[in-house]
This record gives C-alpha cells, sequence and structure tokens, in this order.
C-alpha cells in the first residue's frame, strides 16, 4: 500500500464517521432530552463497578428513564478492560477521601498472597478484604459517576440543541 491510497483510505473513514455521528446522534428523531440522557445513563453506569452486567443495567435504566437506549449501551463501553484499572483506581480515591480512609497500599497486597490455613477462615479473610475496598469504590463510582452524568447531559442537551437551532 502506498502513502497516497492509505490517506485516501483514513479520509473515507474519517467521513464515514464523521456522517454516522452527525446523522445518527445529532439528526436522530429523538428530541435533545432523549438523547442527551441516555447518553448520561451510560456514563453513569460505565463508572459504576458492575462488570459484566454494566449494558444490562444501561439498557433497563434507559428503558425505564424513557432515554435512548442505543446510546446508553454504547457509552457504557467507556470501561473497558483497558480503562477498567484507571477508572476504578479513581472511583476508589474518591471514595476514600468521602469515607475519611487511608487508601490501600503495598502491606494491604503483600497480605493477599498469605491468606490463613483452612477452607472458611481463607474465605472470611478475603471476603474482610473484598469489603474494605468495595464501600469506597461503590461510593466513589456513584459519585462520579454522578458527576460525570451531569456533565455529560448537560453537553449533549445543549450542543444538540443548538445544533439543530443552527439548522
Amino acid at each position: 500500500m502506498t502513502l497516497p491510497s492509505i490517506r485516501v483510505r483514513f479520509r473515507r473513514y474519517r467521513q464515514i464517521l464523521r456522517r454516522f455521528v452527525y446523522h445518527n446522534l445529532l439528526h436522530a428523531d429523538d428530541p435533545p432530552h432523549p438523547l442527551a440522557l441516555g447518553m448520561a445513563v451510560g456514563m453513569f453506569v460505565a463508572f459504576t463497578p458492575t462488570i459484566g452486567v454494566q449494558m444490562l443495567i444501561a439498557g433497563f435504566l434507559s428503558w425505564l428513564l424513557r432515554a435512548n437506549k442505543a446510546l446508553s449501551i454504547t457509552v457504557v463501553w467507556i470501561s473497558n478492560p483497558g480503562t477498567m484499572l484507571p477508572i476504578y483506581w479513581y472511583c476508589y480515591r474518591v471514595g476514600c477521601a468521602l469515607l475519611a480512609l487511608d487508601p490501600i497500599g503495598r502491606a494491604w497486597w503483600a497480605d493477599l498472597a498469605t491468606p490463613p490455613h483452612g477452607w472458611w477462615p481463607a474465605v472470611t479473610f478475603y471476603w474482610s478484604r473484598f469489603i474494605q475496598i468495595a464501600w469506597p469504590l461503590w461510593l466513589g463510582g456513584f459519585v462520579v459517576g454522578f458527576v460525570c452524568a451531569w456533565a455529560t447531559y448537560y453537553t449533549v442537551y445543549h450542543t444538540i440543541r443548538s445544533y439543530r437551532l443552527r439548522r
């Protein structure tokens, strides 16, 4: 493949993506409110630690709130295997700050490698470790998700509305 043909392909893909965004997002038959609410629902669910069922939760919440289901399910993909660690680490840190807890350190991780002997003591050991990180993670996920959802709703609603008014 030559460089000019790569540029032509890149330009063509960019046009397809641009047409998709403009047509499917900005020219959708939905009013701005369901579109923006769908994106906000997806953004909120993306920050909650509900790995594996995020699309189901986003679809259900969108159905419940009468938001755009396709957008909410698509936005959930922000939290994927490549972005989960930074997202959930930040949410955990926010939760620790809100609960006035010290975040876990290296010693916490080192203790995980040496559980107590026996089946039941190991289960209770890992459960107590899980609870130590679960509450700050959930709280931080809800707070960060709500803030991001609110900002997403506001931005998307006004962007779509102003774009449609100009046309």
